[in-house]
């Protein structure tokens, strides 16, 4: 992928007429952009454009953090739709901004993989937006809670048993992560459901996933990974407030040491890759704007 960009970022927001979710695409478009905000954060984008005219190109499906929204890494979108990406966004139902009743359990563990795939079937079927999608390029992205989905999706067997044992003994060291453990009766569930106590939810259709500070670390396990087959990169925050290393990201580089890419960004936290911060939300949700030592 070239650092400059070759087209201008189109974007469109609510696609189909009856949503399962709100689902915005950013893509390579020709025409100028103008003036957009996106969640009171001002950017720029061709709205409602036409693709450009020298497709397909490779796809990205991105899967936005716990209680976050499908504009959360917005500023990505356009930097990769501008390269000659098109980047699809989903908004989490159940675990959202406006709708957290889901959140971090494992109802929505489930859920996520199975939304971003059905982003992804709506797309391949939608008779304007499918013939500019490369196929055999579709990748999938995602951030802390969407980085945990993307893995599932690689083929990660997320192992809620762990899960439980671990928030066992941990529940008052780590209350991010063991708020919502599974208790028996959702472990006997899953043995009906994948046979096993993980869930189990792989797209064929994926062909490589980037995962930046992943979440749910203490439900992986060597026999859980082993069957990720593409190429992952992790991007880790050098200072993660959130998620605890040693179970988080030094546990994804210990499973996958040699089996996969990491990469640290110097001077980051959990919220580093968010887009930059309004005086309002500084103001009011100041701990999404706490970086360590890089400004975003």
């Amino acid at each position: 992928m070239t650092d400059q960009p070759q087209y201008s970022a189109g974007f469109r927001d609510r696609l189909f007429d009856k949503d399962p979710f709100p689902l915005a695409i950013w893509y390579p478009s020709g025409v100028a952009e103008k003036p957009v905000r996106h969640m009171g954060v001002a950017s720029t984008a061709a709205r409602g454009t036409a693709f450009a005219s020298d497709g397909p190109f490779p796809m990205v499906v991105f899967s936005h953090g716990s209680e976050g929204h499908r504009f959360n890494q917005f500023w990505l979108a356009e930097y990769l739709a501008r390269r000659g990406y098109i980047v699809a966004a989903p908004q989490h139902a159940g675990d959202n901004y406006l709708d957290p009743s889901d959140a971090r359990q494992l109802t929505i563990i489930e859920r996520r993989p199975r939304e971003m795939a059905l982003a992804l079937d709506l797309l391949l079927d939608h008779s304007d937006i499918a013939p500019h999608i490369d196929q055999d390029k579709i990748y999938a992205l995602g951030h802390s809670a969407g980085g945990a989905t993307v893995l599932k999706m690689a083929g990660w067997d997320f192992d809620a048993k762990a899960w439980q044992s671990y928030c066992a003994v941990n529940a008052d060291k780590d209350h991010v992560i063991c708020q919502y453990a599974p208790q028996d009766h959702h472990i006997e569930g899953l043995q009906g459901r994948y046979d096993g106590p993980v869930v189990s939810v792989r797209d064929e259709r994926i062909s490589a996933v980037i995962a930046i500070t992943p979440a749910f670390g203490v439900a992986a396990t060597d026999d859980g990974l082993a069957d990720i087959k593409v190429p992952v990169l992790f991007v880790e925050a050098d200072t993660d407030e959130i998620l605890l290393d040693h179970v988080n990201a030094a546990h994804f580089r210990k499973l996958l040491k040699g089996r996969a890419k990491f990469v640290r960004i110097k001077g980051a936290g959990h919220y580093s890759f968010l887009p930059k911060c309004t005086p309002y939300i500084a103001e009011n949700f100041g701990f999404l704007c706490r970086d360590f030592g890089r400004d975003r």
